[in-house]
């Protein structure tokens, strides 16, 4: 009788070790599958950012300019079209050179930093000036 116990108790160990294993490895799958992907949310921001920039003919001459209160002007309409939620930085470049942040990556986020451009160039009702690229750099506050 004693043995038969034994039996039943081992094998009631080894449900409940499965059970647990089983518990852990769900929890852990849970979590994982339910980071969020804000790729294609930003992606639509920064769409419509972009293009509201290079429709917008004085935004587009802003560009093109690039002096002081060009640039102030430019980062008004991006900070009134950017959602709460994201911080962003844009930086102006002739249109062959390489746009980067000024500082490193983990200086901005610990997360994802996310970019977009679009390139500007002179129109009938802009004088005519080299080519621009805007660049647009956007990430979840923390």
């Amino acid at each position: 009788m004693l043995k038969d116990k034994r039996g039943f108790l081992r094998v009631l160990e080894a449900v409940i070790a499965v059970l647990l294993v089983a518990g852990a490895v769900t929890i852990v799958l849970v979590k994982n599958s339910q980071t969020e992907d804000n790729s294609e949310t930003v992606k639509q921001i920064q769409q419509i950012i972009l293009e509201e920039i290079s429709t917008n003919p004085e935004l587009r001459a802003s560009v093109l300019r690039g002096s002081q209160s060009d640039i102030k002007a430019l980062n008004e309409t991006i900070s009134n079209l950017m959602p709460s939620e994201y911080n962003y930085e844009f930086k102006i470049c002739p249109l062959n050179d390489i746009c980067g942040l000024q500082n490193s990556p983990s200086y901005y986020t610990k997360g994802e930093i996310y970019a977009d451009e679009v390139s500007i160039t002179a129109t009938l009702d802009i004088p005519p000036t080299d080519p621009k690229k805007l660049r647009l750099f956007m990430w979840i506050n923390e």
